[in-house]
C-alpha cells in the first residue's frame, strides 16, 4: 500500500471519528465490554479501563477523577510522542518548549508531568476502585511499566521504526501497521452504510419539520379567524348594550320631562285662594320640585366606560353586568375531591423523589412502559438503535430487545394482557408494529394518511379497557381508537365539525373510562370519555406551577393522579384528577435530580416513577 493511499485511509477514518465517533474497529473493541456488562452488570464496567477496555491493572487516577491502567497511560503518552516525531520540525520545536503533559483520554483535560514519564507512577490510586476489584477478582498481577514502545497487537518492543495511528492512538510495529491500515480501509463500507442511514434519518426529520411548520401556518390562520369571529361577537354584544343604554336614557328623559311640565302647570294655575291651605300646598309643591330637580341632577351622571381588555362596558356607580350570584345560582365554594385525595396528595408532597437507579448511557430513549405480565421488566423505546430494549429492573441489566428491519423510529409502547402482545408506534414508518410476548414480530397495522385506518407520525399509545388501542395521531391532530387485533378504526377523539381541538398530541394514558391526552401544541392536558366527550382541561403556556412548555408525555397512577412530563421546563408535575397541582420535581440540570427533556414516563403499581430523558440519554427510576 502506497503512502498516498495509506494517508487517504487514515484521513477519512480520522474525519469520521471526529464527527460520529463510530467505526467498525471501535465496535469490535467494545463488544467484550457489552458482553461483560450483560453478564456481570455495572460493577464490571466500573473496574474497566477506558483505554484498553479490559479490567484495570495498577489503576492510576488523574486529577479529573478518571482512572486507567498505568501501562495504558504509558502507551498513551508514548503514542503522543510518536505523533510529534511524525510532524514537521517546526511543530516538534514548538512542542519541545512546553512541559511534558498528558491529556485525559475521556475528558481531554491536560495533566502536566513535572518528571516526565516517571510522574505517571506517582499518580494516586483510586482506593474505591481498588476495594471493588478485590471484591470481584482478587489480586491482579502487575504489568511492567517499562517506557519502551510496545506494539499493541503483537506486544513486541520497537525503538525506532514504530508507527502510531492518529485515529485510535495506539502504537504498531511495521508488520502490524500494514494490517491495521487494511482494517481501517475495510471500515469505509461501514462508514458508507452509516452515512446512508443518516441521510434517511435526515430526510425523515425534514419531512416531519415541514409538516409541523405547515400545521403551524394552518393553526395561525385558523386561530386568527377564530379570534376575529370572537371579537365580532363581542363587538355586537357591546354595541347592543350601548343601544340599550341609549334607549333607557331616552325613556328616563321623557319621564322626567313629562313630570316637569305637569309640575309647571300645577304651579302656574295655583293662586292660594284658601289662606288656611297655603302653607300645606307650598310644602307639597316644594317636595315634588325637589324630587324632580334631584332626578335631573342624577340623570346620566354615572359615567359609562369601555374596558378594551375585557371588551365590556362598566360605569362608576352601578355596574351594568351583575358580577355576583346568590342562592341557588351561586357556584360551589369547594369540592369533595380535596378531602378524598388528601392522604395521597400528602404522600406525594412528602416524597423526596431521589432516583434509586440511574442509567446514564441509554441510547436516546423515547417512551417507557411496564408489561402487565411481569412488573420486573421495563420496555424502553430506543430511537438511536431502532429497537425496544427490555430491562430487568431487579437484576438491573438488559435481558432482551424487540427488533425488526421495518422499525425506523420506535416511540410509544402499549401491551395487551388478553392477547399477550406488544404494540410499538413508529413515528417515521407511520404505523403500529406488533410483537408477541416472546419478542417475535407478528404484523404491522395502519399506514400513512389522514383517513380511517391512516396515521401521520403516531406518538404515544395506550390500551383501553375493552382492548382498544388508543393512539396519538400527532400528524393529524387527533386521537384515534382501533381494534388491537384487526386494526379496524373504531372512533376519533378531538374532531368536532371537521375542526380539531388538539394540536399535535404526543402523550396519552387511560384511567378507567377516561382518556388523558397531552395536547403538546396547546400546552394543556385534556381529559375525555371513551366516547369522545370532553370532561375538562387544565394548563397553559408558561413556567409557573401548573403551566407547561410542551407537555410531552403523561401517565396515571392507580389512584387516578396524573403525572405530566413537562419537556420544555425539564420537570415532572403531579396533578390531582381534577387538575390541582400536588408536586413538582426535576428541573434543568445535569445531575441526578435534573432533566434535559422528559421524553417518557410511567408509574408502576408500587408507585415507582420511571422517567426517560432523550436529551441527556438517561433513564431514572424514583
Amino acid at each position: 500500500m502506497g503512502d498516498s493511499q495509506r494517508n487517504s485511509v487514515v484521513s477519512k477514518t480520522e474525519s469520521f471519528s471526529k464527527s460520529k465517533g463510530f467505526t467498525k474497529n471501535v465496535r469490535l473493541r467494545r463488544q467484550p465490554r457489552l458482553q461483560r456488562q450483560d453478564s456481570l452488570g455495572a460493577i464490571e464496567e466500573l473496574i474497566q479501563c477506558g483505554i484498553c477496555l479490559e479490567k484495570l491493572t495498577q489503576p492510576k487516577m488523574l486529577p479529573c477523577q478518571h482512572t486507567f491502567c498505568l501501562n495504558c497511560l504509558h502507551s498513551h503518552l508514548m503514542a503522543h510522542r510518536v505523533l510529534i516525531k511524525q510532524q514537521s520540525l517546526d511543530s516538534q520545536n514548538a512542542v519541545s518548549k512546553k512541559p511534558a503533559a498528558i491529556k485525559c483520554p475521556v475528558c481531554q483535560k491536560r495533566v502536566d508531568l513535572e518528571k516526565g514519564v516517571e510522574s505517571l507512577a506517582d499518580l494516586p490510586k483510586n482506593l474505591y476502585i481498588d476495594s471493588v476489584m478485590k471484591l470481584v477478582a482478587g489480586d491482579i498481577s502487575p504489568i511492567s511499566t517499562k517506557s519502551d514502545n510496545r506494539c499493541v497487537k503483537c506486544h513486541t518492543f520497537s525503538q525506532q521504526e514504530e508507527q502510531c495511528c492518529q485515529h485510535c492512538m495506539q502504537v504498531f510495529c511495521n508488520v502490524c501497521w500494514n494490517e491495521h491500515l487494511t482494517e481501517l480501509e475495510s471500515n469505509l463500507s461501514v462508514l458508507v452504510k452509516q452515512v446512508d442511514e443518516s441521510k434517511v434519518r435526515l430526510d425523515h426529520k425534514l419531512e416531519n419539520f415541514e409538516n409541523r411548520c405547515q400545521r403551524l401556518v394552518e393553526r395561525i390562520k385558523e386561530t386568527t379567524l377564530q379570534k376575529i369571529e370572537l371579537l365580532k361577537a363581542k363587538e355586537e354584544k357591546v354595541l347592543k348594550d350601548v343601544e340599550t343604554l341609549v334607549g333607557e336614557g331616552n325613556t328616563t328623559y321623557d319621564d322626567i320631562s313629562t313630570r316637569l311640565e305637569e309640575l309647571k302647570t300645577k304651579l302656574s294655575g295655583n293662586s292660594f285662594h284658601n289662606n288656611n291651605g297655603k302653607v300645606f300646598s307650598f310644602m307639597n309643591f316644594h317636595r315634588e320640585t325637589s324630587s324632580l330637580l334631584s332626578a335631573v341632577s342624577r340623570f346620566v351622571e354615572a359615567r359609562v366606560i369601555f374596558d378594551p381588555e375585557s371588551f365590556r362596558l362598566d360605569q362608576a356607580t352601578e355596574g351594568i353586568y351583575n358580577e355576583v350570584e346568590d342562592g341557588e345560582n351561586a357556584p360551589p365554594r369547594g369540592t369533595n375531591s380535596l378531602e378524598r385525595y388528601e392522604n395521597a396528595s400528602q404522600q406525594y408532597r412528602n416524597r423526596s423523589f431521589v432516583p434509586k437507579l440511574v442509567w446514564s448511557k441509554c441510547p436516546r430513549p423515547a417512551n417507557v412502559a411496564v408489561p402487565p405480565w411481569d412488573s420486573r421488566l421495563l420496555y424502553i423505546a430506543a430511537t438511536d438503535t431502532h429497537t425496544v430494549l427490555i430491562l430487568n429492573r431487579d437484576r438491573r441489566k438488559l435481558q432482551g430487545r424487540l427488533t425488526s428491519s421495518e422499525m425506523l423510529y420506535p416511540q410509544g409502547i402499549a401491551f395487551s394482557k388478553k392477547h399477550q402482545e406488544i404494540y410499538v408506534s413508529d413515528k417515521w414508518k407511520h404505523c403500529i408494529h406488533v410483537f408477541s410476548k416472546n419478542g417475535d414480530y407478528l404484523r404491522d397495522m395502519l399506514s400513512k394518511g389522514n383517513g380511517n385506518g391512516k396515521v401521520r407520525s403516531p406518538d404515544g399509545i395506550a390500551m383501553g379497557p375493552n382492548e382498544e388501542l388508543v393512539i396519538c395521531d400527532s400528524g393529524n391532530d387527533r386521537i384515534i381508537l382501533i381494534d388491537s387485533k384487526t386494526g379496524e378504526h373504531l372512533s376519533t377523539i378531538g374532531i368536532i365539525d371537521k375542526k380539531t381541538m388538539l394540536n399535535m398530541p404526543t402523550g396519552v394514558a387511560v384511567s378507567g373510562d377516561k382518556i388523558i391526552v397531552a395536547d403538546t401544541g396547546n400546552h394543556r392536558i385534556k381529559i375525555f370519555y371513551l366516547d369522545g366527550r370532553k370532561i375538562h382541561e387544565f394548563g397553559s403556556l408558561g413556567k409557573s406551577r401548573g403551566q407547561f412548555r410542551s407537555a410531552e408525555v403523561v401517565a396515571v397512577d392507580p389512584l387516578g393522579f396524573i403525572l405530566v412530563g413537562d419537556g420544555g421546563n425539564a420537570r415532572v408535575q403531579v396533578f390531582k384528577p381534577d387538575g390541582g397541582v400536588v408536586k413538582i420535581f426535576g428541573g434543568p440540570g445535569q445531575g441526578n435530580d435534573g432533566f434535559g427533556w422528559v421524553s417518557g414516563i410511567c408509574i408502576t403499581n408500587e408507585f415507582d416513577v420511571i422517567v426517560a430523558d432523550s436529551k441527556t440519554r438517561c433513564l431514572k427510576i424514583f
